[in-house]
């Protein structure tokens, strides 16, 4: 009996630290791997609810991946952040907008240039960071005596994927006075086309190459026949 009775206790013991047991996604739970550097992989949208392609009459487009380009205002950067990592696209946005990249580089003013980052939608998150990450917005107990607002990265994706990019790229901008000037330079949208006018697009139709025409003529001489060559001769 006492042995039924040990057997039982490490039963449930071993259910209740099962790592396949434990709350991993909504959507599904597998065996965790406690020396896997993820112990699962997560996404922000279910398969089923992902568009399964584009509409016939869409004419094909490809994307440039980045465009620059120069005005009365300065540089316009154009960034396409699809399959894009959230810390290393976000790394790369800061710094041109610290302007960093520039040789008068001054860190005691805006000397950054302007971004404009285009499919936010479709960014890209390592391992369960989707169902991990959360974001903390600070509330007054005046505004909300219930504490700061969480809000996981599955839902801010939901909610409006822009806010992802624009939140990575405002942790790693200095944070001091022209933070808030740099940021007025820093422009984000979930969808591939921006609405900046003068500014080109990072997707751009593809154009067809012109074919070759076979020419209507030949400019090579014609062989000379066996005649031909005995009359030259005569003639000689």
């Amino acid at each position: 009996m006492a042995m039924f009775r040990s057997l039982m206790r490490l039963k449930r013991k071993t259910k209740r630290f099962d790592p396949s047991k434990t709350w991993q996604s909504f959507r599904d739970a597998k065996v965790i791997n406690p020396f896997a550097e993820y112990q699962w992989f997560s996404k922000p949208y279910p398969e089923h609810n992902m568009p399964k392609g584009v509409a016939p009459d869409v004419k094909p487009h490809r994307s440039l991946r980045a465009v620059s380009h120069k005005n009365e205002q300065g540089w316009w950067h154009v960034i396409d952040a699809k399959n894009r990592d959230v810390g290393k696209l976000a790394a790369f946005v800061s710094r041109l907008l610290m302007g960093k990249h520039r040789a008068d580089y001054k860190s005691a003013g805006v000397m950054g240039d302007s971004v404009i980052v285009v499919n936010a939608i479709n960014v890209f998150f390592p391992g369960h960071t989707w169902d991990t990450k959360v974001y903390r917005f600070h509330r007054t107990r005046f505004v909300d005596p219930r504490g700061p607002k969480v809000v996981s990265a599955t839902r801010m994706m939901v909610l409006n994927p822009s806010i992802i990019v624009s939140q990575a790229v405002k942790g790693m901008l200095p944070k001091n006075l022209l933070r808030s000037n740099m940021l007025r330079r820093f422009y984000c949208y979930p969808g591939a086309i921006h609405p900046h006018w003068g500014i080109p697009q990072v997707y751009v139709p593809i154009e067809k190459r012109p074919q070759k025409v076979p020419l209507a003529f030949s400019i090579q001489t014609p062989a000379l026949s066996e005649t031909s060559r005995a009359g030259g001769a005569r003639e000689e």
